[in-house]
């Protein structure tokens, strides 16, 4: 039996690429154990808002939630790959503008956006390497 475990599900549908949500593994299919049953966090299944979505994928769309952010505050600029927080899930982007009072503009790489955004709600990304993680891009 598997244990519920707290995991960051990706999206391939098409402009959800390169977003993580928040979710729990509920399940492994019980005829491809390297896919998942996931239930959503923040995801409904439809408008009313009563019953989490829960959707099944692949072991590769699959991570644990990242560290929390070091301490030091990290000193976001122009050109800078993020993750920003934007419509309950975690997206990949690049700073594009600063902006004053901490505001970033990111384009939103899967949904093709421009979106300004508090600094408080970007972070570094990072990957998931072999068990652990590591920084996207060095």
């Amino acid at each position: 039996m598997l244990n519920k475990v707290a995991r960051e599900p990706s999206s391939n549908d098409p402009g959800f690429r390169g977003s993580w949500f928040a979710g729990t593994v509920i399940r492994r299919e019980a005829n491809n154990p390297n896919r998942y049953v996931v239930e959503y966090d923040q995801l409904y299944e439809d408008e009313s808002g009563e019953k989490l979505l829960q959707e099944t994928l692949d072991w590769i769309q699959l991570r644990p939630p990242p560290p929390p952010p070091e301490k030091k505050k990290v000193q976001f600029k122009f050109g800078d790959e993020v993750e920003a927080f934007h419509s309950d899930d975690w997206w990949e982007g690049a700073i594009t503008a600063e902006h004053s009072g901490g505001k970033f503009a990111v384009f939103l790489r899967g949904s093709k956006e421009q979106i300004v955004f508090e600094e408080k709600d970007l972070r570094l990304p990072v990957q998931w390497v072999k068990g652990k993680w590591e920084p996207r891009f060095e």
